[in-house]
C-alpha cells in the first residue's frame, strides 16, 4: 500500500472518475434519442425496441452489488479502469452494429461495463477524501452523474438530427480513452481485503433471476398485460427467488451482500430514501419531455436544451447540499431537498398547452435544487456507515436501490399516464360528443372557418368533427399528464417522511465500527 504522501490529489480522483459516470449516464439517456433511428436501420418493431433499453438495464442494475463485492476483494481501481474499458469497447460497437442482434449483444455488455465501474467510482471518491469533506465530493460526484444523464437530450439530439445516431456511440470514445489513460496513471489503488472470503455466485445468480425478472416486468406489464399469466410468471420467479437468496445470504458464510449492514438504520433508509428519489426523478425525467413534445410540440433539439436549468441548478448547487451534509447532519438537507423536489413535482400539475417556458424552467430549477439537496447527502449517510472494505458493496447496493428505483419510476410512471389519459377521454367524450350542443357549436365554427377559405363544406365538416376529436385527446393527455405529476409528487412527499429516520451524521462513525464489529464476527 502507498503511503500517505504518494496519495494522488484528491480532486484529480473526483475529475476522473466523475468523467466515467457522466459518460455512462450521457450514452443511457441519449439513447432515447437515437431510438427511433436505430429502429429505422435495423427494422425493429415497437414491441421489440423495447429491448434495446433493457438489455442495457438488466445487466447494469442486477450487477452492481456483485461488480462493487468484486472491487472490495480485489482492488476499486483495478474494477473501474476495466469497467470503463469494457464499457468504452461495448459503446463504440453499438455505433458499428450491423444487425438488430448485435445491438442487443453490445447493449448487454455495455450495461455490464457500467455495472463494473460504477459503484467502485463511487468507492474511490469515498476512499480519497477525509471524513468532513466526503458529503461535499460525494455531492459533486452524484451531480456530475445526474448531469450526464440530462445532457444526453441536448448533445445527442444535435448529433442524431444533423450527423448520425452512430456518431452519437463512437463520439465518446475519445473522452473515455482521455479517463481510462488518467484513471491508470494516477488513481491509487485502494486497500484490498485479504480476508481471503469467496466469491458468492449462487447469491449473485439468485440476485440477477429476482431483478431481472422485476425489471422485465415492470417494462412489459403494460404491454402484456398485469394478469397475463407472463406477468404473473415473472413477478412469482421475483418472488421465489429473492426469497431464496435472502434465505442463502443469512447462512452462507461469505455472503455477496451482508444483511447485517441493513440492521444499520442510516443505512437502511438512505437506501430507501434514494430508491423513492430516483423514482420521483426518472418519473419526471419520463413525464416532462414527452409533455414538452407532445403537449407544447417542441422539437427534440428544443426539449433537450429545455431541461439545461435542471442540470445547472443540480450542478452548482450540488457541493450545497455535501457541505450541509458535513457541517450539520444528513437528516436535514435531504428532508429539506425531498420537500422541495415534492413541491415541484407538485406544481408541474397545472401546465397546459398554454404554458411559457418561464414557468418550466422555475419548476426545473426547483427540481433541480431538491435533488441537489438530497442526493449528496444520502450519498454520505451510506458510505459513512460502512466498514472501508465494504464501501465497494455498500455502494453496489445503494445504487442497485436507486437505479431499481428509477426503473420502478419509468414504468409505473408510463402505465399511469396511459391508463389516466382512456380516463379522462371517456369522461370527456360523454360530454363532447357530435350529438351534444357544445360540439356542434365547434363544428359549425371551425367548419364555417374552412368554407370561407375554399374548402367544400362536405370536406370541410370531416376535417372539424377529426379536429374536435384531436382536441378531446389533448385535453385527456394534459389531464392524465396532471394526475401523474400529482403522483410523483406523493412520492416525494413519501420520502420526506422517510429521510426523518435518517440518525445524525455524528453518532455515524461509531454505527460503522458496531457495523465491522458485527461482519467481522460472522
Amino acid at each position: 500500500m502507498n503511503s500517505e504522501s504518494n496519495k494522488p490529489n484528491k480532486y484529480m480522483v473526483l475529475l476522473i472518475v466523475s468523467l466515467g459516470t457522466v459518460l455512462s449516464g450521457y450514452v443511457s439517456s441519449s439513447l432515447d434519442i437515437a431510438l427511433s433511428n436505430i429502429m429505422n436501420t435495423f427494422g425493429f418493431t415497437m414491441d421489440n425496441v423495447t429491448w434495446v433499453l433493457l438489455a442495457y438495464m438488466i445487466p447494469y442494475g442486477a450487477t452492481l452489488p456483485i461488480m462493487g463485492k468484486l472491487g472490495d476483494q480485489f482492488g476499486r481501481k483495478k474494477m473501474y479502469i476495466l469497467g470503463c474499458s469494457v464499457f468504452t469497447v461495448a459503446t463504440m460497437m453499438v455505433g458499428m452494429a450491423w444487425s438488430s442482434t448485435t445491438v442487443v449483444l453490445f447493449r448487454i455488455i455495455q450495461g455490464i461495463g457500467a455495472g463494473m465501474f460504477f459503484p467502485n467510482a463511487m468507492a474511490l471518491v469515498s476512499d480519497a477524501f477525509p471524513p468532513s469533506e466526503r458529503g461535499q465530493a460525494l455531492g459533486m460526484w452524484g451531480a456530475f452523474a445526474a448531469a450526464g444523464g440530462v445532457l444526453g437530450p441536448i448533445i445527442g439530439g444535435y448529433i442524431v438530427e444533423y450527423v448520425s445516431w452512430r456518431m452519437l456511440f463512437s463520439s465518446i470514445v475519445p473522452v473515455a480513452a482521455i479517463g481510462i489513460f488518467l484513471a491508470i496513471f494516477v488513481l491509487q489503488e485502494s486497500e484490498i481485503n485479504g480476508s481471503g472470503e469467496k466469491i458468492d455466485y449462487l447469491g449473485g445468480l439468485l440476485l440477477v433471476t429476482s431483478l431481472s425478472s422485476l425489471i422485465i416486468a415492470l417494462n412489459q406489464g403494460a404491454k402484456e398485460g398485469w394478469t397475463s399469466l407472463y406477468i404473473l410468471g415473472l413477478f412469482a420467479v421475483m418472488i421465489l427467488s429473492m426469497t431464496t437468496f435472502i434465505y442463502v445470504e443469512s447462512h452462507i458464510e461469505y455472503p455477496l451482500i451482508n444483511l447485517e449492514l441493513f440492521r444499520n438504520p442510516t443505512f437502511t433508509v438512505a437506501n430507501l430514501v434514494g430508491f423513492l428519489t430516483f423514482m420521483t426523478l426518472n418519473g419526471g425525467l419520463f413525464l416532462i419531455p414527452f409533455f414538452l413534445r407532445n403537449i407544447l410540440g417542441y422539437t427534440p433539439i428544443k426539449a433537450g436544451l429545455s431541461l439545461f436549468p435542471l442540470v445547472g441548478s443540480l450542478i452548482l448547487l450540488a457541493p450545497l447540499g455535501g457541505k450541509l451534509a458535513d457541517k450539520v447532519n444528513a437528516k436535514t438537507p435531504t428532508i429539506i431537498g425531498m420537500l422541495i423536489l415534492s413541491i415541484a413535482m407538485y406544481s408541474f400539475r397545472t401546465m397546459t398547452e398554454h404554458t411559457s417556458y418561464s414557468f418550466i424552467a422555475l419548476r426545473l430549477i426547483l427540481m433541480g435544487t431538491g435533488l441537489a439537496l438530497t442526493m449528496s447527502p444520502l450519498s454520505n449517510a451510506v458510505m459513512a456507515t460502512l466498514p472501508k472494505d465494504k464501501t465497494g458493496v455498500g455502494s453496489g447496493v445503494y445504487n442497485l436501490f436507486k437505479n431499481v428505483g428509477g426503473s420502478v419510476g419509468i414504468a409505473m410512471m408510463g402505465t399511469m399516464l396511459d391508463q389516466r389519459q382512456l380516463f379522462h377521454k371517456q369522461i370527456i367524450s360523454t360530454h363532447v360528443n357530435t350529438s351534444s350542443e357544445t360540439a356542434q357549436q365547434m363544428i359549425t365554427q371551425i367548419q364555417g372557418m374552412l368554407v370561407h377559405n375554399g374548402i367544400p363544406a362536405e370536406q370541410a365538416y370531416a376535417v372539424a368533427l377529426s379536429s374536435l376529436k384531436g382536441l378531446v385527446t389533448k385535453q385527456a393527455a394534459i389531464m392524465a399528464y396532471s394526475d401523474v405529476f400529482q403522483i410523483t409528487a406523493g412520492l416525494a412527499a413519501l420520502g420526506v417522511i422517510m429521510a426523518m429516520m435518517l440518525k445524525d451524521n455524528k453518532k455515524v462513525p461509531e454505527a460503522a465500527a458496531n457495523c465491522e464489529t458485527v461482519i467481522k464476527s460472522c
